[in-house]
């Protein structure tokens, strides 16, 4: 079902969204037994960020756009022999090429397709090539007539390119503004997500207003009278890491970084999280608190995550990585 939308949104190029949302309801949702003029809200936002950060396509809600990225094999950051990952649309005649390539060269690379596991929201497979050499990676490319990134790791530039929370905080356009009457939700920091009552607090405070006339959310940071608006992920963390508060859990011996489902990374971060292994994360649950992450609180995990990606992307983030075991027996479970 998954390779049916990409190859779909691939056929587009470039759509609106609300293309993109009846592309979802006729291609994806039917498959997962939901009916088709109904979309889940949460299972359409998990898909979104999958894609997004496996780096298929570009959202862009400003202009309520969708943009396919070109097909690419970018650069994974392994330690035994170079690996690339097929980013960006794909069509079912692209991947035979790719094999075709592959298969011409098999004593000096190998085709991999990688499934997500049972606990991952639908996405298309990850398909990776392996080599002796970048150089292979390069003719394979070629032969497809593809691009390709092979310099250095596309997971080194993300996290690079990425504006830091300083920075971000920096560019804020602070006014004198007044609640204003719409219906609105404020994000919770303890529960670390948005609820419709709040108590009053210090401090910065994220709301989301919903526009009455357009029905689209805008969402401001509020510091008593003064107000910025904010992109909704980047306020998440501002807020957090203004009250000191760590939701980052990393496992050093297994290479593992957990982010919670409800305070997702700003997306460049968390593709440059994807582009590690060029697999999508898997959902989980906290076992008990876990730094600043309650218990029984839905997290991603992501996999071959190396100590100085995790290291630079948490001070992007603005935050302190929590020690944490991301792996035991289940699969599935965070320890603390």
């Amino acid at each position: 079902m998954s390779e049916s939308l990409i190859y779909a949104m691939s056929t587009k190029g470039e759509m609106k969204l609300e293309q993109f949302n009846e592309i979802f309801k006729m291609v994806y949702l039917p498959r997962i037994q939901i009916k088709k003029d109904v979309i889940d809200i949460n299972i359409r936002r998990q898909v979104i960020r999958m894609l997004d950060s496996l780096g298929y396509c570009e959202f862009d809600f400003d202009s309520r756009m969708v943009y396919m990225c070109s097909p690419c094999l970018v650069l994974l950051p392994t330690y035994g022999l170079p690996k690339a990952v097929l980013a960006g649309a794909r069509i079912p005649s692209l991947i035979a090429k790719i094999k075709i390539a592959v298969r011409s060269r098999r004593e000096r690379a190998g085709f991999t397709a990688i499934t997500p596991g049972s606990h991952n929201i639908n996405i298309p497979a990850s398909i990776v090539i392996e080599a002796v050499d970048t150089l292979t990676i390069q003719e394979i490319a070629n032969e497809a007539g593809i691009k390709c990134l092979l310099e250095r790791p596309a997971a080194w530039d993300l996290v690079n390119f990425s504006s830091s929370i300083d920075e971000v905080q920096k560019s804020l356009q602070w006014e004198k503004r007044q609640e204003q009457n719409w219906k609105c939700d404020v994000f919770i920091t303890d529960k670390l997500s948005f609820w419709s009552k709040a108590e009053e607090s210090t401090g910065y405070k994220l709301v989301a207003y919903q526009n009455p006339v357009d029905q689209q959310w805008q969402h401001w940071l509020r510091d008593g009278e003064r107000a910025a608006a904010v992109e909704r992920d980047w306020g998440r963390y501002i807020t957090l890491s203004s009250a000191g508060l760590s939701v980052l859990l990393y496992d050093e011996n297994h290479y593992k970084l957990a982010v919670p489902v409800t305070v997702p990374l700003p997306c460049i971060l968390a593709r440059a999280l994807a582009m590690c292994t060029g697999v999508s994360p898997i959902f989980a649950t906290t076992e008990k608190k876990a730094g600043s992450i309650p218990s029984r609180h839905p997290v991603q995990i992501y996999s071959g995550v190396p100590p100085i990606i995790a290291k630079l992307i948490a001070e992007k983030a603005g935050q302190k990585i929590t020690p944490a075991c991301l792996e035991n027996e289940k699969g599935e479970v965070v320890y603390d």
